[in-house]
């Protein structure tokens, strides 16, 4: 396996030297920037080649927000994870919407952090993770939920799941961007090839997913766990609850 290189941004010395340590302990290639210009220039430098950008929210000169933003537009791939100490659900959905695959609020526990690092590498390389998630040609196995694209076929628990075509579209859209939020707009457009401004609104997004959850984890206890509801933003898939909970 690759050596995995993750750039630091935060103005906090402190909070750098932490992270860097713990991840440098795990075999991670750290590199460290405490400003907003800092990490463009280190980014830069990189052509964007890093694994993961762990990114304050709050920088003494560009917001963290706009950072994101910017290396979201240069990188639609990069991961990046945004540290904040604002911890009210209109920032976290503000974060998601500038481009962050995931959110923790500030104070963190270095293990957590590791944690959903790993996580968040594993699913961008397709690397299994504690044997969570398993594929085998092109079928896609979670818990007890198996996908196969070919057939379009879903079982749970070895019973048939019977989906409508746009159902299993959404199904498939969220496994295979596990861990990222998606608010409706960007799931009609990805799902429906729709915008609000056509026939669909986002009502549609939210029945489907209504059904989707009552046909898939009705004989599953902890099913509805995996499809996660982002109150005033959207949906996520997500199949490690412990670690993103």
């Amino acid at each position: 396996m690759s050596v995995k290189k993750i750039l630091i941004v935060d103005d906090e010395a402190r909070i750098r030297m932490l992270l860097k340590k713990y991840f440098e302990k795990e075999g991670f290639v750290v590199d460290e920037a405490a400003s907003g210009g800092q990490a463009i220039h280190c980014y830069n430098m990189n052509h964007g080649h890093y694994d993961l950008v762990i990114l304050d929210w709050s920088l003494p000169d560009i917001s963290g927000l706009e950072i994101c933003r910017y290396m979201r537009f240069n990188n639609d791939s990069i991961p990046i994870v945004m540290l904040s100490g604002r911890t009210e659900e209109k920032d976290r959905i503000e974060g998601f919407k500038a481009g962050a695959d995931d959110y923790i609020s500030k104070p963190f526990s270095p293990r957590e952090v590791l944690l959903r690092i790993q996580a968040i590498i594993g699913r961008v390389q397709g690397v299994r993770l504690n044997d969570l998630i398993a594929s085998s040609g092109n079928e896609i196995l979670i818990s007890e939920i198996l996908i196969q694209p070919t057939s379009r076929r879903v079982m749970v628990q070895s019973n048939e799941v019977h989906l409508t075509p746009k159902e299993y579209d959404l199904l498939y859209f969220l496994v295979t961007n596990q861990e990222k939020a998606f608010s409706r707009e960007e799931l009609l457009r990805e799902v429906w090839k729709s915008s609000r401004q056509q026939i669909y609104d986002q009502r549609t997004v939210d029945t489907h997913i209504k059904r989707l959850r009552e046909k898939l984890f009705s004989n599953h206890a902890d099913g509805n766990k995996f499809i996660q509801t982002l109150w005033g933003y959207g949906y996520r898939f997500c199949s490690h609850e412990r670690l993103f909970s």
